[in-house]
């Protein structure tokens, strides 16, 4: 029974240092914190908090959003991507927060590498002052994974004058994406059961 307890132990710790190991590049929570501040900052002091509501260019604004993630794909990205963002656009998502236009397309290439398949299926979209949300589900078919992932997530956007992106910070449960790895799944799986 003590050898049994013992090896839970080990697996849970190991575990948790290759989680931590895989986890989002922001140095701690504070530097993210910092990162998402500033870029929310530097949006509202160049006065990029909202379009005229009902206007032509928010309805082109969001509607290019919409279809820039309706299939997510390294063509699609490339296609996209600069007419979708701002220069300085902010983009942070559970992974990694980027700043600039070639920074976004690179990390969003990268993520882009190993899908199969991957759509974005907006289900609502919301405005609050000059802050837009986009409510959506994902179905993700990865090499690593699997089965076909789906999450729902939000983004959190604001756009410029021009009606590109300038801020986007995306909001989901990341780890339905370990859930289906090989290896991986099994210990993460394992520690959410141990939780509940």
């Amino acid at each position: 029974m003590k050898e049994k307890t013992a090896t839970r132990k080990v697996v849970i710790l190991c575990g948790f240092v290759f989680l931590a190991g895989c986890r989002a590049p922001h140095p701690d929570t504070e530097g993210f914190m910092r990162l998402y501040d500033e870029a929310l900052a530097k949006s509202e002091a160049a006065g990029q908090t909202g379009l005229e509501s009902g206007s032509e260019i928010e309805k082109q604004a969001i509607a290019r959003f919409i279809d820039f993630y309706r299939v997510y794909s390294t063509e699609s990205i490339r296609k996209g991507v600069h007419g979708v963002y701002a220069e300085q656009a902010f983009f942070g998502d559970p992974f990694k927060s980027v700043e600039g236009i070639d920074a976004i397309e690179t990390y969003f290439l990268k993520m882009a590498e190993p899908v199969e398949s991957c759509t974005f299926e907006v289900t609502a979209t919301d405005r609050c002052g000059g802050e837009y949300y986009f409510r959506w589900i994902m179905n993700l078919k990865s090499k690593a994974a699997r089965r076909e992932i789906k999450a729902l997530g939000v983004s959190h956007v604001r756009f410029d004058p021009e009606g590109k992106v300038i801020f986007q910070q995306d909001y989901w449960d990341s780890s339905t994406l370990f859930d289906n790895l090989p290896v991986v799944g099994r210990m993460t799986r394992w520690i959410k059961h141990r939780l509940e």
